[in-house]
């Protein structure tokens, strides 16, 4: 159960009753396509099109913002390859009268060339750059019964509109600035900024909306790592800070993570001692070693994969540290070391955070079921059910 679901559950104090904890924001999260609309092919040498990968990242965004900050509903306008219609999508939105609506695609175009990340508002740019993403990804509304007339190049249409989403632009435009930051400064993806166009659901959506453009499946290097669970890893961290941090601003929510009860950091001091005498005695002990932890028992894990060398010898730290809690796997004539292990996903992107900020920033999260390695998606969703 999440942190926000223990919120919800009620408690029996004696005869009185505490209902369910209403929470502070709504969020909605919006996997591109699904189903029988598999989005673009990318370059055509994979099976795996843009309605996966979009799908693989609106998890782990959720993943992320259901464990690491309380009080944050996350609605998912699909789980799983389903195909909900555009007006699906923002009913979805509108009835769970959501904050803020996440719409998460994968961008293409004739040059494989092309690559980086954008994040598009509504608005009255009408730029070729922005009506060609925009007729590409509102491509299916045509198609349904339900698209109450939607003309993105009807005048009258496309101003009212951008008039509506006037209200909630100034939070939209904080929000996609903050994602563009995140791919550009952390991911180092290319910047291919902000932008304004006419998508449906950020037309119809009664609330701050964005719609992002991971990257260019059509460009090989791009949709390699758009494919990998590293790169999925990172873009959905991404969010999840750009995320943070707007929620932070707007709602004042805290941001710190939240664990299970029983993940808690075990103690380092020994019985009889206080915590000043155990500093004496490892006075050269890095402290953020304390957030690694190995306490995984059950069949699912999550652990770190901080680095990887071909020399081989024990994974030490910038001051040479030997880091606790590390295996190592020889494969490929590269040896792979993996640090610290908790059945709770959250925990082991906080090792991972640690990791990254003490000098291995390729550190990313990994997950086993019965020792065999499986897809981080699926261990995810393993846990979250």
């Amino acid at each position: 159960m999440t942190v926000l679901g223990m919120c919800a559950a009620f408690v029996m104090a004696g005869s009185a009753f505490h209902p369910p904890v209403e929470p502070a924001m709504t969020v909605v999260i919006d996997p591109g396509h699904g189903g029988k609309d598999p989005g673009n092919l990318g370059t055509g040498r994979y099976k795996t099109v843009e309605k996966d990968i979009t799908l693989a990242v609106a998890h782990k965004t959720a993943a992320y913002i259901e464990s690491r900050i309380p009080g944050v509903r996350v609605v998912m306008t699909r789980k799983g390859d389903t195909y909900p219609t555009l007006p699906d999508r923002v009913r979805i939105a509108n009835e769970a009268q959501a904050d803020l609506l996440l719409s998460i695609h994968c961008d293409s175009f004739s040059k494989k060339s092309a690559l980086g990340s954008s994040t598009f508002v509504m608005g009255l740019d009408k730029s070729e750059a922005s009506l060609r993403v925009a007729a590409k990804e509102n491509a299916s509304i045509y198609e349904a019964e339900d698209n109450r007339g939607f003309d993105p190049d009807d005048p009258d249409t496309f101003i009212a509109l951008a008039l509506k989403q006037e209200i909630y632009l100034e939070r939209s435009l904080e929000l996609a600035a903050l994602i563009q930051s995140q791919f550009r400064e952390r991911v180092g993806r290319k910047d291919r900024g902000v932008r304004q166009a006419p998508y449906y659901v950020t037309a119809y959506a009664n609330m701050p909306s964005v719609l992002v453009e991971l990257g260019f499946l059509t460009n090989p290097e791009e949709e390699d790592f758009l494919r990998s669970e590293q790169g999925q890893d990172y873009m959905a961290s991404a969010l999840f800070r750009a995320f943070r941090t707007y929620s932070e601003h707007w709602f004042s929510l805290e941001s710190a993570v939240q664990t299970a009860p029983d993940t808690a950091p075990p103690s380092t001091t020994e019985p009889g001692k206080g915590p000043d005498d155990q500093a004496e005695e490892a006075p050269d002990t890095p402290a953020w070693f304390s957030i690694l932890r190995n306490d995984c028992e059950g069949t699912l894990c999550f652990t770190v994969q901080a680095a990887s060398s071909r020399t081989g010898g024990p994974l030490r730290e910038r001051d040479g540290h030997a880091i606790p809690h590390t295996r190592s796997e020889k494969v490929g004539g590269v040896h792979k070391y993996r640090t610290g292990s908790s059945p709770y996903y959250a925990v082991a992107c906080q090792m991972r955070d640690t990791l990254q900020m003490n000098g291995f920033p390729d550190a990313f999260v990994v997950a086993f079921e019965g020792g065999t390695r499986i897809p981080l998606e699926q261990a995810i969703r393993k846990q979250r059910n």
